[in-house]
């Protein structure tokens, strides 16, 4: 009797020791204990913000009750994915079970969330995201989320919010961070006279796209409440997106004073009007106008003390030392160039803009980057440098007179040719980036001067075939290095790289070096001590050393 006993224990203890190792079984819910036991898998939008904790998440749900069934009541992150994409009432109380539970994203729409006492007394993220095309019609009545304690952090997505009660988000005391994304409303007093019950907010994003005009906000929170006034006095962080707008009224935005970032598509005109919409400092401002004039534009950045532009134009030849006088504040430009646009970009406007840190240009049909010769001492400010051109080559000291340049990005260009020394006078530059051109072959002088270069990308260089002796031994801080596809005559079998006679007496202080070979063997040969190291490497497509 002992002995038949004996291998149904061990089933059981068996079983446990499984469950402990590789976590709970479920049918439709993936458990995993930690961050990096779900780097890999899916779904990733919900698990890459899993924060911390016992993480569930669960695929073709369509009865939340039955289908969570069983699973760890200690779970802290949970991730539910409605099968439907409309689905009927859905009741807080369904997670009554979870008291552990922090962060909570649903995706599906459902006809109506109703709330429940003391359901969820941990809960600090919530996220509900509707449907992929239109909008949700979900009814949630008066105080839904005023249960939710300690909620400090709330995202609705595709969710229509004239369906939702004015004080949908009034009682929940801890609430400060809010995302309304596709609200699917075209009046804007339907966002601000719900967002004004929330009295803890201090960080806000507003997506709507659909919105074109937008007006003084009349809420009935205003006529029965004297005291309160239409100001978020706390807000520390205020996003505001908007699609093409063709008016805007005398304080429509009165009740944000200072944004942090605005986006918007919008003519001249109302652009200028921006200050009487009563907005008194935007930090980011984003825009797409085809008549833009800079030296009117430039008022408004001094006017709303704007520190960052995002413009997209067709016509970038307005820009002049003469026309961004007023931008003297800016301190990022972020300039897309319309695809169909001829014009060419006179660089001179930048010796103009003294605090300018971050210059980010996209044009694909601008043929030249002079940004040096005109000028007549160094420029001081400029640390970042991203071009998205169509320049071919690269002329000796092109950059001559950014000397505190610490990264520069010049990736999908159509650079086939770089003189030597083009880079001299960068004494500062930590990055450079090169990836995606059409560069053959690398001098001895290409990179002398770059003494401060830590970091350097030539991958996506299909063509890349001599690469001179000595070529990166003036890169003394050099640590890693991307070389990309290599490449050398069909009728050579096998691809050689003295590393050594390449890199020089930096070898050794390389920590990344990536070389790949269009999946053709390569013999790297590196000297160390006088003696040769001939590596041998068959028919591998990415090395690291």
């Amino acid at each position: 009797q002992k002995e038949m006993r004996c291998p149904f224990s061990n089933a059981i203890l068996l079983l446990l020791w499984i469950q402990s190792v590789n976590g709970w079984m479920h049918p439709k819910c993936d458990i995993y204990h930690s961050a990096e036991d779900i780097e890999d898998m899916p779904p990733s939008y919900c698990l890459k913000r899993v924060p911390k904790g016992l993480t569930a998440s669960c695929q073709y749900v369509t009865v939340i009750e039955e289908d969570l069934h069983g699973l760890p009541q200690n779970i802290n992150t949970l991730c539910i994915y409605m099968t439907e994409e409309k689905n009927g009432v859905m009741s807080l109380g369904s997670f009554s079970q979870f008291q552990d539970l922090e962060y909570l994203y649903i995706y599906g729409c459902f006809s109506q969330i109703l709330p429940t006492e003391n359901s969820l007394p941990n809960l600090e993220y919530m996220m509900l995201s509707g449907q992929d095309v239109g909008c949700c019609d979900c009814n949630i009545g008066p105080h839904t989320f005023r249960d939710l304690i300690r909620l400090s952090n709330l995202v609705i997505e595709n969710y229509r919010l004239s369906t939702m009660a004015l004080d949908v988000f009034d009682g929940i005391p801890h609430l400060q961070t809010v995302s309304i994304l596709n609200s699917g409303l075209k009046d804007w007093s339907e966002i601000i006279c719900r967002i004004m019950y929330i009295k803890s907010l201090t960080d806000l994003v507003i997506e709507a796209l659909e919105i074109q005009t937008l007006n003084q906000s009349n809420c009935p929170i205003l006529n029965t409440n004297e005291s309160m006034t239409p100001v978020f006095n706390n807000l520390t962080g205020c996003s505001l997106i908007f699609g093409e707008i063709t008016h805007i009224e005398e304080g429509a935005l009165a009740c944000f004073k200072n944004v942090t970032f605005m986006q918007l598509h919008i003519s001249q005109v109302d652009l200028l009007r921006l200050p009487q919409s009563g907005i008194k400092q935007i930090h980011s401002l984003g825009f797409y106008s085809n008549d833009i004039d800079f030296e009117s534009f430039c008022n408004l950045v001094f006017l709303l003390s704007i520190k960052e532009i995002h413009f997209k134009t067709s016509n970038p030849s307005t820009l002049s030392m003469s026309s961004v006088d007023m931008c003297i504040g800016l301190e990022s430009m972020f300039i897309y160039v319309d695809i169909h646009s001829v014009p060419q970009i006179e660089w001179n406007f930048i010796s103009t803009l003294k605090n300018l840190k971050t210059l980010s240009v996209f044009h694909q049909n601008q043929n030249s980057v002079d940004l040096c010769s005109f000028q007549k001492q160094q420029i001081t400010g400029l640390t970042r440098v991203v071009l998205n051109l169509n320049i071919q080559r690269l002329f000796a000291e092109q950059f001559c007179c950014l000397g505190n340049l610490r990264d520069l990005n010049l990736y999908n260009n159509l650079l086939s040719n770089i003189e030597d020394f083009a880079f001299l006078g960068l004494t500062n530059l930590e990055s450079l980036n090169l990836a995606n051109n059409n560069i053959t072959h690398m001098n001895a002088n290409t990179f002398f001067g770059l003494y401060s270069l830590t970091w350097l990308d030539l991958r996506e260089n299909p063509l890349i075939h001599n690469i001179e002796t000595l070529c990166f031994t003036h890169l003394i801080s050099l640590r890693e290095v991307f070389l990309g596809k290599l490449n050398s005559p069909l009728t050579e079998h096998m691809i050689k790289l003295n590393l050594t006679l390449i890199f020089g007496d930096i070898l050794s202080q390389l920590t990344h070096l990536y070389i790949s070979t269009w999946m053709r063997p390569i013999q790297k040969i590196i000297w160390r001590n006088e003696i040769v190291y001939s590596l041998q490497v068959p028919l591998t497509e990415n090395t690291f050393l």
